[in-house]
């Protein structure tokens, strides 16, 4: 990324501005750190799409949406190439207090209150070319697992939302006042249980958080003792598709 093709944007509010490349770094972006006179921001130099479907046109209008929603920073601009959206100063955390979990329950039920027009994420595909992709014994195991736990979810009632697909500690900005949702290559539309799954695998919640965390993504819904219980099932079937959805993908890159 050359600094004067940046410069020539004329979206700064002045020419004199330092590119720095940022410490934490993904697989399908090389991210960089802007700064001009009076403001931050974030280039997003895209890397790779094959990882997934990715549509980059889609993230940014996601991104746009969920920044109206306030929560994700605002994105500045987007072509083929690379996208640019403002720094926002925040933390990223790996343990979560009891009001840190509330909020974010809260966060991710405006994330899955997007209405856009997309099909469902097809998971029975992911698991067909996982499967014809690997034959190690270990791969296989998880693949089994999968094919399982898949077969389980069928018993579920589906309730398809927007989802981020990728929520991890790295993908999440806490700041004192809110929490900002970053990366959104991976979104697309799938049951709301999988993006409550990551979080409690993410995070390794407890049962007791991951109960606090239903409640308030639920709300104002009081649930009932039987209702959690069907929760509670459709969430561990859902960690288990988020656990080995994650150890294909990984094992596919390398």
């Amino acid at each position: 990324m050359n600094i004067k093709d940046v410069k020539k944007l004329n979206i700064f509010d002045n020419s004199n501005i330092s590119i720095k490349l940022l410490k934490s770094q993904g697989f399908n972006n090389i991210s960089y750190l802007i700064t001009s006179k009076t403001k931050k921001y974030v280039l997003r130099v895209f890397k790779s799409n094959k990882s997934v479907n990715i549509s980059r046109k889609f993230e940014y209008k996601i991104q746009k949406i969920a920044n109206k929603l306030n929560i994700s920073p605002k994105p500045i601009f987007f072509n083929k190439n690379f996208m640019i959206y403002e720094y926002l100063e925040g933390v990223h955390k790996d343990n979560l207090s009891k009001n840190d979990l509330k909020n974010l329950a809260l966060t991710i039920k405006k994330l899955h209150s997007i209405k856009v027009k997309t099909k469902p994420y097809n998971l029975e595909k992911d698991f067909k070319k996982y499967k014809n992709l690997f034959e190690d014994k270990k791969n296989i195991l998880i693949l089994n697992k999968l094919k399982n736990s898949l077969k389980k979810l069928k018993k579920h009632k589906n309730h398809f939302v927007l989802s981020h697909f990728d929520l991890n500690p790295k993908n999440i900005l806490f700041s004192e006042n809110s929490i900002k949702i970053i990366d959104w290559e991976y979104a697309g539309t799938t049951d709301n249980f999988f993006d409550l799954a990551s979080i409690c695998i993410e995070f390794k919640l407890s049962k007791k958080e991951e109960r606090f965390l239903l409640k308030n993504y639920f709300k104002p819904i009081n649930l009932s003792k039987n209702r959690l219980i069907k929760y509670n099932k459709k969430l561990k079937i859902f960690k288990n598709i988020y656990k080995s959805l994650c150890f294909l993908w990984f094992s596919s890159q390398i």
